[in-house]
């Protein structure tokens, strides 16, 4: 019996030292970096038409965070486009202080996958832009009877975003001092009111370490270039059409539970800039269920709006930024009243044309609504005109 444990044992260390081989195999040739981030910040509220006593969880607060990173070094073309950023997973924590007031919005717990852009280039060090869109859960939600002073969240489960600037620094080959400024924001989309939602501007410090290791970049030269010779005159734009659907939760304001859907509907217009992304304009018609409890008064509840969209390319992956003027009158009234709001999109790409898109839609720093749906994208290729006559054409023989 004591042999036969003492050959457990001795398997079981074999088999853990073998798996420590292997996970640090794999460390060495993906690059991974573990990051820790103390964090402080100033959690903004504004009061509005409806809840007056929002001001009051405005203050200053701590909260921390902890990220394994993967550092790309060139497997594949659209991380030299983008200057080998790193990819990885963010779990972040905040307790929002601890005196009653804080009590009622509780703490928040959040898991984010994120991708961090190089905006300098360099190692030794470099200035990031780091998004991160994930699951946030906070433990106190808005509740009629036990929690009635909580007009922030009314949900538990929500959206979280990061968007942060960051300045790395290298101490040694493995270690890495790092700072950053930017924003956290929690929001269920209005899917459940109330949600005036969270919003975090914050500042933070901290240190991140190689697992193993680090891997140099491939060197590009490797990779096929475009010479300009080879320009026949040709380019091509990009149309791409959507449609995607949401909803809305209006029982804080309205005291009916009911979910009003959200149908949109968007053309954009896109010229290529470089490989990894594009730039264009675009139009929208929105038809929201809500209106016809907000606005009785209105006859028709179509809402038409002009974008300025810009695309950024990650293989199969891509993100849409917009900005635009939507109008916020009845279009039969025969005047114009526009509101300007913002829109990020992420896309998947299923083939060459169709993709699926996952969309968040904002004003005045408020969530409108999240939408889901389908989009179709046709690329269209054109000569200009110098080039016209320049073109190779096939010569016509007689019969």
């Amino acid at each position: 019996m004591e042999r036969q444990k003492s050959h457990i044992i001795l398997f079981a260390l074999l088999t853990l030292l073998l798996i420590g081989e292997t996970a640090t195999a794999q460390l060495s040739q993906k690059n991974y970096e573990i990051e820790a981030k103390m964090y402080y910040g100033y959690m903004y509220f504004q009061n509005d038409e409806y809840h007056s006593a929002l001001g009051r969880y405005s203050r200053h607060t701590p909260s921390y965070e902890v990220s394994l990173h993967r550092n790309t070094y060139g497997e594949h073309r659209w991380e030299v486009l983008h200057n080998y950023p790193s990819i990885g997973l963010s779990f972040y924590y905040s307790g929002f202080g601890n005196d009653s007031i804080a009590a009622e919005l509780g703490k928040v717990f959040a898991l984010y996958p994120f991708i961090n852009f190089p905006i300098t280039p360099g190692t030794n060090s470099r200035l990031t832009f780091k998004l991160g869109v994930g699951i946030g859960y906070l433990t106190n939600k808005f509740d009629p009877k036990e929690n009635y002073h909580n007009y922030a969240i009314g949900s538990h489960v929500n959206a979280a975003v990061n968007l942060s600037f960051e300045y790395r620094q290298r101490i040694t080959d493995r270690l890495h001092w790092v700072a950053s400024i930017g924003l956290n924001h929690f929001s269920n989309g209005a899917t459940r009111a109330p949600n005036m939602g969270i919003n975090i501007f914050n500042v933070a410090t901290g240190f991140s370490w190689y697992l193993a290791p680090p891997k140099a970049h491939l060197d590009t030269r490797l990779r096929p270039k475009n010479y300009l010779f080879e320009f026949d005159g040709k380019r091509h734009f990009v149309t791409d059409y959507q449609y995607t659907i949401g909803f809305k939760d209006l029982s804080q304001q309205y005291g009916t539970h009911q979910y009003f859907f959200v149908h949109d509907v968007a053309a954009n217009f896109m010229f290529q800039l470089t490989e990894r992304d594009r730039l264009g304009l675009g139009v929208e018609l929105v038809y929201d269920n809500s209106d016809k409890i907000t606005k009785p008064d209105w006859d028709i509840y179509l809402k038409p709006g002009v974008l300025l969209a810009y695309e950024m390319m990650l293989d199969r992956v891509s993100f849409m930024f917009n900005v635009g003027l939507r109008n916020n009158v009845p279009l039969n009234s025969g005047k114009m009243g526009l509101l300007f709001y913002q829109k990020v999109a992420a896309r998947y790409y299923l083939n060459d044309n169709l993709f699926t898109t996952l969309a968040f839609t904002t004003y005045d720093i408020k969530a409108d609504f999240i939408s889901v749906g389908l989009g179709y994208h046709i690329q269209h290729k054109y000569y200009l005109p110098r080039y016209e006559k320049k073109r190779h054409r096939s010569p016509v023989f007689p019969r």
